[in-house]
């Protein structure tokens, strides 16, 4: 088994320019996530979450520091090469569920499937089946509009995992959604980075959702502080 870091980021700096003065976002920031890992990041709004999650993806390239992906340096890479790793290793879920409305769950979970040129038949089963996992096989063929907030984003966190990615990176994926079902879509990814081995990183304001992550980190002042929460 491959024992090395699925992520590892550092000395990280992201320095933004306000007119003639500097705004350092990111300070030399340092981050190691290794297999299965379960890491919450919390912070103040405007603290720089969302920036460091966009580096950490390789969308937003930093001003100093290095950042390996499955131990590859990914900003020596091209753009083009760095968004092939990305689609390959990394999946995506957002606050807002990103589906697309003229599509049905099951094309919507299979869809990064058939863009890796998977046939459409292998492409509709894999994605079946994690909707299954998630508890929507009965909602296959419903469209978004007809899904309720915490069922779109079951589906959407279904197809973040359909590559199999070795690493979920989620910017506030409860935000928009009641005390329960976010209290349920918490113990799904929990669930499934039991069963399926994937790592899940995830940015969040809730600081009772991110204490039940193993590893729970605070954002301040650009660099992050372990945190223990209760």
């Amino acid at each position: 088994m491959n024992n090395s870091p699925v992520l590892h980021a550092s000395g990280i700096e992201k320095i933004y320019k306000q007119g003639a003065e500097k705004l350092a976002v990111l300070r030399a920031l340092d981050l190691q996530i290794d297999v299965a890992e379960q890491i919450a990041i919390i912070g103040s709004s405007g603290c720089g979450k969302s920036t460091l999650l966009h580096v950490l993806a390789g969308l937003d390239v930093p001003d100093r520091g290095s950042l390996t992906v499955d131990g590859k340096d990914i900003y020596q890479m091209s753009a083009t090469a760095r968004g092939y790793l990305r689609a390959e290793m990394l999946g995506f879920v957002y606050q807002f569920h990103h589906l697309l409305a003229e599509f049905t769950a099951v094309e919507n979970v299979a869809m990064p499937l058939l863009i890796a040129r998977q046939s459409p038949r292998k492409a509709r089963a894999a994605a079946t089946d994690l909707l299954r996992k998630v508890g929507l096989g009965d909602r296959l063929n419903h469209k978004p509009a007809e899904l309720s907030g915490g069922e779109r984003q079951r589906a959407a966190i279904a197809r973040a995992l359909i590559n199999r990615p070795k690493l979920v990176m989620a910017d506030e994926p409860t935000g928009n959604l009641d005390e329960e079902t976010a209290a349920y879509v918490y113990d799904l990814m929990l669930e499934l980075n039991s069963e399926l081995g994937t790592a899940f990183l995830i940015v969040t304001h809730d600081t009772r959702l991110a204490a039940r992550m193993r590893t729970v980190y605070r954002l301040s002042g650009g660099s992050l502080h372990r945190e223990y929460l209760e």
